[in-house]
């Protein structure tokens, strides 16, 4: 689940990246992180990134499966896109219009997390 949730990330990342230089040029990597890390268009992502640096604690944790449970129902609750929602949801359903990629990954994430955790 880890892999498949990092690959998300990553493909939701390069997608913004070409929205974002679209707009304003190309950007070096560097200029990119940091636009990454401080612009407010790009802010949406910060749900999804912290989410994963949580689950990447809690699975380090011994007898940490309550706190994965938490993470997986948190990682499943965000990862639902709604055009008509709000903040990531809404952004996310745009993202998944824009690019394949982000379809694909998407359904790679959503397989890999556990069923047998209860919502």
């Amino acid at each position: 689940m880890r892999r498949e949730l990092l690959d998300l990330h990553r493909t939701l990342v390069d997608s913004e990246r070409r929205e974002y230089e679209r707009e304003r040029g190309r950007l070096t990597d560097r200029a990119f992180l940091e636009a990454l890390i401080g612009a407010p268009e790009l802010a949406w992502l910060g749900p999804l990134t912290s989410l994963i640096v949580r689950l990447e604690e809690v699975l380090e944790e011994p007898a940490g499966d309550q706190a994965v449970q938490d993470c997986v129902v948190q990682i499943r609750k965000l990862l639902r896109p709604a055009a008509e929602g709000e903040g990531f949801q809404r952004k996310y359903a745009e993202a998944m219009q824009r690019s394949p990629d982000v379809v694909v990954a998407h359904g790679r994430a959503i397989r890999a997390l556990p069923t047998d955790v209860k919502n």
